[in-house]
């Protein structure tokens, strides 16, 4: 017994002609067979004659041999390149800004030396209250100054402690 889906596939081929001429006398024997079958067979054939009828008309108007010449003649024609038209560079501006960017790096600056000062304030040792001094320190592994420049320097605290101190330079570096 045959699935349903190659049972539809064989019926695709046979109402398009594909099926070998054994095969194809096998379905249509099988689709006679049942009243269902034949009205199904009598269908397909009204559909596949006007389909034929349609395509014969459609083809008639079409002239063929002008129509391949007309595609030969558009693939051997010469490319022609096509030229841009010339535009002229857009004009410069001069875009405000310069006096904000320097406030807004004083305003860094001074962010960056209060948490200094407050890093050299919490690394400061408290003595009286431990009986046991406890060493501290930092290490700066890496520091991204963006565009500006800036220093770090390595201070003795109080207890004998390495700090690191960062200073940022207000100034702009590789802006005009």
């Amino acid at each position: 017994m045959e699935s349903a889906k190659t049972e539809d596939d064989k019926l695709q081929m046979f109402f398009d002609g594909e099926l070998a001429p054994e095969e194809e006398a096998a379905v249509r024997r099988s689709l006679e067979a049942s009243p269902e079958g034949a009205a199904q067979l009598r269908e397909w054939e009204q559909l596949r004659n006007a389909m034929k009828s349609v395509s014969a008309e459609w083809a008639g108007d079409l002239d063929s041999d002008a129509l391949f010449a007309r595609i030969e003649a558009d693939i051997a024609a010469p490319v022609i390149p096509i030229e841009q038209p010339k535009q002229e560079p857009p004009t410069l501006r001069v875009v405000p800004g310069g006096r904000e960017r320097r406030v807004w790096g004083g305003v860094a600056t001074a962010f960056a030396a209060a948490a200094a000062i407050f890093l050299v304030v919490i690394a400061w040792p408290e003595s009286h209250l431990d009986p046991v001094p406890i060493t501290r320190g930092s290490e700066v592994l890496e520091a991204d100054f963006g565009s500006n420049t800036g220093t770090i320097f390595e201070v003795e605290g109080g207890a004998g402690e390495s700090l690191a101190v960062v200073w940022i330079d207000d100034e702009e570096v590789g802006l005009p």
